[in-house]
């Protein structure tokens, strides 16, 4: 049994890959509970994590740190700050057992561990698709809606690690999932996790 990380483009089904993955392979599946404990280690809030991610390429964050009651604080570091206590946290999750990490860089976090590390992506109409049926989003704006969550997670994941977001040299498996859908999917790691023992 192995950790597993899962990235994904905005509306592959990622979640909903990473959650019946971990329920076939009968370990926890983890997103927003690794801002729950950095959050809970240290004297940020989880809403810090949230924007740290949502407005990476802003001037938000550089305001916020203005006015922080951390006075030695500029942008970088703070950003950085929490990065590192978000990371910290995965790597402690991931040392308690084989799990299932959506997102947070977690194939960089965990790059020095046995973890195996996927990336889901799929075209832009097919991934528009479900961001309308599945994640409510207004069909007139969805299309630009996905593109631009792919830029700023993109951003967001080239800022903290360095690497290019989505390169496959970065992951064990791509995998598109236009065709095969979640279950399809998920079938398709399992298979592959297969191989590795």
């Amino acid at each position: 049994m192995k950790t597993i990380t899962i990235s994904r483009q905005y509306g592959s089904g990622g979640r909903d890959v990473a959650k019946q993955l971990a329920e076939k392979l009968g370990i926890p599946c983890y997103d927003n509970e690794v801002i729950s404990l950095a959050a809970k280690e240290s004297d940020l809030q989880p809403w810090e994590f949230q924007m740290a991610e949502d407005m990476r390429n802003t001037n938000f964050i550089y305001a916020l740190s203005a006015i922080a009651p951390r006075s030695d604080v500029n942008e970088m570091s703070y950003n950085g700050k929490i990065f590192q206590v978000q990371s910290d946290a995965m790597t402690k999750m991931a040392a308690q057992g084989p799990a299932v990490f959506l997102g947070r860089c977690g194939n960089y976090v965990l790059r020095k561990t046995d973890a195996v590390h996927i990336f889901l992506c799929g075209s832009v109409e097919e991934r528009t698709k479900r961001a309308v049926a599945q994640y409510g989003l207004a069909e007139r704006d969805a299309e630009n809606e996905v593109r631009r969550l792919d830029r700023q997670r993109g951003a967001y994941f080239g800022v903290n690690t360095g690497w290019k977001w989505g390169e496959g040299v970065h992951y064990d498996l791509v995998i598109n999932t236009d065709r095969l859908g979640v279950e399809g999917t998920v079938q398709v790691i399992l298979d592959y996790l297969a191989q590795l023992k």
